[in-house]
């Protein structure tokens, strides 16, 4: 971009423009001036994209105080130093609109801090916008045309589920790639499993329901998307939601996201063989098209198969929960005409941040969490966690593995409920990510933490809850059995029975990445930050997590570190919501995991990830009632979309929740009030009903 220097003009020499600027120079006039600055108007969303990412500081007009705050601008409009402009909606370069004769529709003047050079074109007009409702399809619009309606493999009877709603249960089958129509093949095909919650108990249960019920097309729809990636959707999940939503005249409709929960990672048992003897690139292919864009196209699908089978015009209202506002908001950007509302608790994703930065925020919570439990509630653990550190790490049973599994390592295998094996391990990598569990802990009040600015209500359980927070307490439990087998085993310390059964127990219960039933979660979760939507997310992973862990100035996170020694003393830290490669992810993920091991790598250093967000279109979601009139002509729809965040939220931060939300037109954003509640709040029997009336009405 174009810049001042010293509030003096750059050389043309010194100018230095945009990748998708096309720069060309004529003679400088007497303003020592370049007179010509040619833009490719097919990309110059990109470019204003690229500048307000980049720049954020051009991007903060100073308004008058008779406008209507504004959200922090996506676009920035180059103009001249500490002048008023009129920021058009028109090409100005069109038949009547001359600068000279002044812009013929409404305008919205700002006056601008920063410093900036005009763009000139070569008949010396200043470029102050373009004309985006005539501008030519971009390849990322391409992208998302042609969707076509799911195939409805089936509907079965109604059947109550155990929060005593009726239900019926809907299997979709949808393409693998959406651009690829006509193929045959069934692996390039995906079965989604859906269950629509639509009514109150049936007053009569000796009367069957009949297989050919039909699903009402008066009731408009809630589609509730979850957290993950990688997490089924079962639609007795949220009892207190179902009773909030059918109230209101809703039908609820829970989607199990492509390769999550009861929705196959693959077609069958031949396209699953197919796909576990690719090679790890074409294996790393295949899991791309698992993410949040390919989400979306999936839930679009199934909206016009719907509107086909009902014969009638459905528009979702979103809810979602975590991950479930990422791919909302990937929804909002692209497809917003299918769109009646968007509701989000705890879910803003970071737009426009880095996988590294988005860490960089959440390590933050971390810490905080270790700290409050090792010094606030169990600081003897700490003593403890290095014990535990060096056995597993030196003296544990050596594995094997199971096939598939990389060279041999030392931890203790797990079991199922029946005895079964369940391919995973214990070792002391694992272990050390049960921080996991802290973000359901409320933190403890420093210095200078906002007050909260009202009294948290009481809950049914409010007097009996413990004063220690219960993750804090389910851990300190199994660091204590832990050490005792440790004191008083039988066996030697390189026994393979010195753990008791006990204490692997209550490991399994606690770990809870569970990623042998949920790969996507570990091989997915760096690369839905990943986006082409902006220079700095059109970049590879890397690997963030474990990079910003062993960054850390506390140096807490050392044990990452295969070669790292462990040093009497030394502070050692849980991490949370983060993947670490092998040879983390083999123990952890077993032989859903295994065979994958060598695609995720390729995924963590793959850059030409497809955009998920298109920011120019998120900033257009109208905010006023005329422009809501007029949406169909320009081509725009309005969109309600309010999003609830959480001041101590552990795997969301509030900061990068609000900048996000400065990003999305007409975007409201309440934060909760009160500092206990957090991530999962939506989902608390006690908490579901206020926090769906912070999304649906306001405060």
């Amino acid at each position: 971009m174009a810049t001042l220097k010293d509030e003096g003009l750059h050389k043309p020499q010194d100018i230095t423009m945009s990748p998708w600027a096309v720069q060309r120079y004529e003679e400088p006039g007497d303003h020592d001036l370049p007179t010509t600055f040619d833009i490719d108007y097919q990309n110059l969303s990109l470019l204003l994209q690229e500048a307000a990412i980049l720049y954020p500081q051009c991007a903060k007009p100073k308004l008058y105080p008779t406008l209507q705050p504004y959200t922090p601008v996506t676009v920035t409009t180059p103009v001249v130093p500490k002048r008023s402009v009129a920021v058009s909606t028109k090409d100005p370069f069109s038949e009547g609109n001359r600068l000279d004769q002044g812009p013929t529709h409404a305008t919205d003047y700002r006056e601008y801090d920063i410093l900036a050079v005009p763009l000139r074109r070569k008949d010396n007009r200043l470029p102050l916008s373009v004309n985006m409702g005539s501008r030519q399809k971009t390849s990322t619009e391409g992208l998302w045309a042609g969707i076509k309606p799911a195939v409805l493999l089936g509907i079965k009877p109604r059947q109550a589920n155990n929060d005593g709603h009726t239900f019926r249960t809907l299997e979709f089958e949808v393409p693998l790639d959406h651009h690829h129509h006509g193929i045959s093949q069934k692996d390039a095909f995906l079965q989604l499993h859906a269950e629509l919650v639509d009514s109150f108990p049936n007053p009569n249960p000796t009367t069957p329901d009949a297989p050919s019920s039909p699903i009402s097309p008066q009731k408009p729809f809630i589609l509730y998307l979850c957290g993950g990636p990688g997490d089924g959707n079962p639609s007795g999940k949220v009892p207190e939601l179902n009773k909030f939503c059918i109230n209101r005249g809703y039908q609820v409709l829970y989607v199990h996201y492509r390769g999550t929960g009861l929705s196959p990672l693959f077609f069958d048992s031949t396209a699953k063989a197919k796909v576990l003897n690719m090679s790890d690139q074409d294996k790393a292919n295949y899991l791309a098209k698992f993410r949040q864009d390919n989400i979306v196209r999936d839930l679009e699908a199934i909206r016009l198969c719907l509107e086909k089978e009902l014969a009638t015009k459905i528009k979702w209202t979103l809810i979602c929960q975590s991950f479930g506002g990422w791919v909302a908001t990937t929804y909002l950007s692209f497809l917003p005409r299918s769109l009646e509302a968007v509701y989000i608790s705890a879910g803003m994703p970071p737009l426009g941040k880095t996988p590294r930065e988005v860490y960089e925020k959440t390590y933050v919570h971390i810490v905080r969490r270790n700290e409050d439990y090792f010094n606030e509630y169990f600081p003897e653990d700490q003593e403890h966690v290095r014990t535990i550190i060096e056995y597993l790490r030196d003296k544990a049973p050596l594995q094997k593995g199971v096939e598939g599994q990389p060279a041999s390592f030392r931890g203790y295998e797990l079991y199922g409920e029946n005895g079964e094996r369940k391919g995973c391990y214990l070792t002391y990598q694992t272990f050390m990510t049960l921080g996991r569990t802290f973000g359901s802990a409320p933190v403890i009040r420093r210095d200078g933490d906002e007050e909260d600015e009202e009294e948290e209500p009481l809950s049914p359980t409010s007097f009996i809850e413990p004063k220690i927070p219960i993750p804090y307490q389910k851990l300190h439990r199994l660091i204590t059995s832990f050490i005792y087998d440790l004191d008083h085993s039988i066996y030697s310390r390189n026994h393979d029975n010195t753990i008791s059964q006990t204490t692997l127990s209550l490991y399994a219960n606690l770990e809870s990445f569970a990623l042998h039933r949920r790969p996507l979660y570990a091989l997915l979760h760096e690369a839905i930050y990943c986006s082409s939507t902006c220079p700095q997310t059109s970049q590879p992973s890397n690997w963030a997590a474990i990079d910003v862990a062993l960054s850390h100035s506390s140096g807490a996170f050392s044990w990452l570190s295969p070669t790292s020694s462990i040093i009497p003393s030394k502070k050692y830290y849980f991490t949370g919501e983060a993947i670490h490669p092998t040879p983390l992810l083999s123990p952890l993920g077993g032989p859903a995991l295994t065979p994958f091991l060598g695609a995720a790598h390729i995924l963590a250093q793959k850059a030409d990830w497809p955009a998920l967000y298109d920011f120019c279109s998120l900033r257009r979601n109208q905010n006023s009632a005329k422009e809501e009139e007029e949406g169909d002509e320009k081509g725009m729809t309005k969109v309600k979309v309010r999003a609830v965040a959480y001041k101590q939220d552990m795997y969301v931060d509030l900061g990068l929740s609000q900048q996000a939300a400065g990003l999305i037109g007409g975007c409201e954003l309440v934060v909760c009030p009160f500092g206990s509640w957090g991530h999962g709040s939506l989902k608390e029997v006690d908490k579901t009903e206020r926090v769906l009336g912070w999304l649906f009405d306001g405060v």
